[in-house]
């Protein structure tokens, strides 16, 4: 669960992103699921402040990844819907896989892999 100040701006972000599906939305919460993974952006009451572009925050103690297909595709999306990936020289690779760290609109640090041998 990722708690939020717009739910539905963070669920567009991971369903065009990630490719993760909308599965629920309504006032409140936003439910994005797969077949092995569920993402629930809940919207928090009182005020919420992200800045303009988001700032990563750094302290938060998990940073999730989400697969995509490719990590450059990712990086257009991401930046259209409110978020950034990290430049192209930032990747790394380990265990067959591809990564770069992101954010999110919300500024919530990310992680997107790309499968290096499909």
């Amino acid at each position: 669960m990722i708690f939020t100040g717009n739910h539905k701006r963070l669920a567009q972000f991971y369903e065009s992103v990630a490719g993760i599906p909308i599965v629920f939305s309504d006032d409140s919460f936003t439910v994005l699921a797969s077949e092995t993974f569920e993402l629930v952006l809940h919207s928090v009451s009182g005020e919420w402040h992200v800045s303009d572009p988001p700032r990563a925050r750094e302290d938060s103690c998990l940073k999730p990844f989400f697969p995509v297909r490719k990590l450059s595709e990712a990086r257009e999306k991401a930046a259209t819907f409110g978020g950034q990936l990290r430049p192209k020289n930032d990747e790394w690779t380990a265990r067959g896989f591809r990564a770069c760290e992101a954010i999110d609109p919300d500024g919530n640090v990310i992680q997107f892999r790309e499968d290096e041998h499909p």
